[in-house]
């Protein structure tokens, strides 16, 4: 008679004979607890018309021997419309139930999952989707027409290595806060153009089939362009975003242009050198008023460090790995005016 299950016991119990699941409104299962292998059938849903939440997930990531649902090769043959949440890690089939009518979904995460696509065609309407993380689903080839996703905050597509494009239907998400396609290796259809101006983290790192960084708004906070195929990051690029707190660059062309100096949002600036492309620091960072870290790794043609680092008063680290900065001869002469610092890791600084 429950209208909510947790426990481990009780959800295979309705799985295995769903009896009263016409009164299940939640399903929240920890597949990191138990080593068994459930066969699902693939009308399991078809009695909880009720249901609104719907959990297969994974608690502990770092898990042996979990429980594992199996569906049959034609996969899973019905959802019901109800749901307002669908979280399911692993989720073996290629896409969702044709049938299925997500106009009610706020929430879908499924990590790791087997999906190809999400829903056959394009005529599906997300009007109340907030969150769509699809982490590390390796087999995604393209999600689908964002135009009728209008109420869209996060984006998350991080891992998805087959994935190919961004639609330019993504201007229609207005209210999208967080764009993640890091590790998209094959991702090479991104849009020019990303002003949506709620938009505040672009995560870019190792999306090496994208040349040139889109324009952006000045909302954006926080922006990972290392290992990926940008290599300038110019003034006309990021001299608008006012509210830049974190950058990651690699390995880009020469240096960073000196107007990164007057971005006094900046906490973080991480330089990934990755190659010999790095010559210089603009001497203008030290001028950041926030700066907290500062990392400049394996720039190995880098000959020194910027003088009157000893004005950046708020810095607790300076990261600096001589794996690759191996011309740095000297440290600033000023670097004692670093009161606050914790950790200065000089590692291979030959």
């Amino acid at each position: 008679k429950r209208s909510r299950l947790w426990r481990h016991s009780d959800i295979l119990q309705v799985l295995n004979k769903p009896k009263g699941a016409e009164r299940v409104e939640a399903l929240s299962l920890d597949m990191s607890q138990g080593s068994r292998i459930i066969q699902l059938s693939p009308k399991i849903f078809e009695e909880m018309d009720n249901l609104r939440l719907l959990r297969f997930y994974f608690m502990d990531h770092w898990y042996e021997n979990p429980t594992k649902l199996h569906l049959p090769q034609r996969g899973l043959e019905y959802l019901p419309n109800t749901l307002r949440l669908l979280h399911w890690d692993l989720y073996p089939s290629p896409s969702l139930p044709s049938n299925f009518r997500p106009e009610s979904i706020v929430y879908l995460k499924m990590h790791e999952s087997s999906l190809t696509q999400l829903w056959e065609g394009d005529n599906v309407h997300l009007v109340n989707l907030k969150v769509c993380d699809l982490w590390g689903s390796k087999e995604l080839i393209q999600i689908m027409d964002l135009s009728g996703v209008p109420n869209l905050e996060e984006l998350n597509l991080g891992g998805c290595r087959s994935l190919v494009e961004i639609p330019s239907s993504i201007q229609f998400c207005r209210k999208l806060t967080t764009i993640n396609v890091m590790w998209c290796v094959n991702l090479c259809g991104f849009p020019s153009d990303l002003r949506l101006t709620a938009l505040e983290e672009v995560d870019l790192y190792e999306c090496r089939r994208i040349r040139e960084l889109p324009k952006l708004p000045s909302t954006v906070k926080m922006l990972r362009l290392h290992e990926s195929g940008i290599k300038q990051v110019t003034a006309a690029s990021i001299g608008h975003l006012t509210q830049l707190r974190t950058l990651f660059v690699g390995d880009i062309v020469e240096s960073l242009p000196s107007e990164i100096g007057f971005r006094n949002s900046l906490e973080v600036l991480w330089i990934w050198g990755r190659g010999p492309k790095v010559i210089s620091i603009p001497d203008t960072i030290c001028n950041l008023p926030r700066l907290v870290f500062l990392a400049c790794r394996s720039c190995e043609n880098l000959g020194s460090f910027p003088n009157g680092i000893g004005r950046l008063e708020r810095l607790e680290t300076t990261y600096i790995d001589m794996e690759g900065c191996s011309k740095i001869r000297s440290l600033p002469s000023d670097i004692g005016g670093l009161e606050r610092l914790e950790r200065l890791d000089m590692e291979g600084c030959s």
